[in-house]
């Protein structure tokens, strides 16, 4: 590890793996490009995502934020090395709301565990990439995931609320539809955690279909 990382693991309160099999397991996504990180960050809290980056800005070591790593696009290789912040283990669905269709859920949750919870009360969530069964959410927002439904309903942007995210200079805000000014939602959704690594997501629900044809 660099000597610009060196101080990494003791600054932060989350875990941060430095071994070469754990770097190189996150050298990669679905594409073919690989080249690993000289660190990871198992962020577990928003609090560790904001320690994270606001380290990275600080230091001017260049980060990458993880879901699953199941997209296509090389959106999570950290081309210019640095720091990828593992969001997989933010995974826990905050609220499902049935008066105003919506769901709170952290980045890490994976899209077919909102599926399996919103189905008994009627509801779904219409993206469903191809990876629904392994993808998180996060992953979805940050690159607009689509899937077979979205020809009916919308990619991920139509579906997203609001967003708490980290921005690049380590602070933590939250943008919502109702905000007013410029609307600054369907900005993040599919910026691969370039403008803010989304800690939070506020989602809407649709009601199931009588039938499906």
């Amino acid at each position: 590890m660099s000597g610009a990382l060196s101080g990494l693991a003791r600054e932060l309160s989350a875990p941060v793996l430095t071994s070469s099999a754990d770097r190189a397991a996150y050298a990669y996504d679905g594409a073919h490009e690989r080249r690993a990180p000289d660190a990871v960050v198992l962020a577990r809290t928003a609090e560790d995502v904001r320690q994270a980056v606001a380290w990275c800005a600080k230091a001017g070591v260049p980060y990458v934020a993880r879901g699953a790593g199941t997209n296509l696009c090389g959106g999570t290789v950290p081309l210019k090395g640095g720091v990828v912040i593992a969001l997989a283990g933010l995974n826990r669905i905050l609220s499902l709301d049935t008066r105003r269709r919506e769901a709170v859920v952290e980045p890490g949750v994976v899209n077919l565990h909102l599926q399996d919870a919103a189905a008994p009360l009627g509801l779904f969530y219409a993206p469903d990439p191809a990876s629904y069964k392994v993808c998180t959410l996060g992953g979805n927002i940050g690159e607009n995931a689509g899937g077979p439904r979205c020809f009916k309903y919308g990619t991920t942007t139509n579906h997203v609320r609001a967003v708490e995210a980290v921005m690049p200079d380590g602070t933590l805000e939250r943008f919502s539809l109702g905000d007013a000014g410029p609307e600054l939602v369907s900005l993040l959704v599919g910026s691969e955690g370039t403008l803010g690594v989304v800690t939070k997501a506020w989602l809407g629900l649709t009601r199931l279909p009588e039938s499906v044809v």
